[in-house]
């Protein structure tokens, strides 16, 4: 008697349904609710890489030669790179901050003759 209605779905779309969707208007939802997901991924997708081009319009990458001319005119950017680099040699006497120069130990002899060849070299040393 369903035939005589026309209610009776054909049996091809009874196989595809069958599996995951209990009708017809299941597999549309499901459709429409996959397609509003994929529409939330590619703008946020799209966001993100608006960002992402943002900052490397902000921060362009550049050579040592751009970025030697991009900070050499700056005196505090110069003063902070070579503070940096001093404090990276430790161990090594330098000038310290207050500008007084640190000076090497005195040398003293241990015996009469390095006593002497010490004072022989001071001496040729002022001729």
């Amino acid at each position: 008697m369903e035939e005589e209605n026309g209610k009776q779905e054909p049996q091809e779309q009874k196989e595809l349904l069958a599996g995951k969707f209990k009708s017809v208007d299941a597999l549309v939802r499901a459709y429409g609710e996959l397609e509003a997901e994929f529409t939330r991924r590619s703008q946020r997708l799209k966001a993100l890489e608006g960002e992402e081009r943002k900052g490397e319009e902000a921060h362009p990458v550049m050579d040592a030669d751009g970025l030697f001319e991009a900070v050499s005119g700056n005196e505090e950017v110069k003063a902070r790179i070579l503070d940096d680099y001093l404090r990276s040699l430790r161990g090594v006497p330098l000038l310290s901050g207050s500008g007084a120069g640190v000076t090497a130990p005195p040398k003293r002899p241990r015996s009469i003759r390095e006593a002497g060849e010490l004072t022989l070299g001071f001496l040729k040393k002022n001729q």
